[in-house]
């Protein structure tokens, strides 16, 4: 494995966990709007377009992961 490649790895993990945060606060923010009836589309958007970041950040990182064990 090349410096270039584990800091692309640190990176993309770095990426990923500071997602997962904002992700998890967002669901904590929406279970709330949603246990007082407040939830908007635009909230349900914001969360969907979480989602759909963090997955691409994932499999951006996984890829990095399969490059490696395919070189091995």
């Amino acid at each position: 494995m090349s410096l270039p490649w584990i800091e692309a790895l640190v990176a993309g993990n770095e990426e990923v966990v500071a997602c997962e945060r904002r992700f998890h606060r967002h669901c904590i923010l929406i279970a709330e709007l949603a246990a007082n009836g407040q939830v908007t589309a635009e909230d349900e958007v914001l969360l969907a377009s979480s989602i759909a970041r963090l997955t691409l950040l994932r499999a951006h990182r996984d890829s990095l992961l399969a490059d490696v064990t395919a070189d091995a």
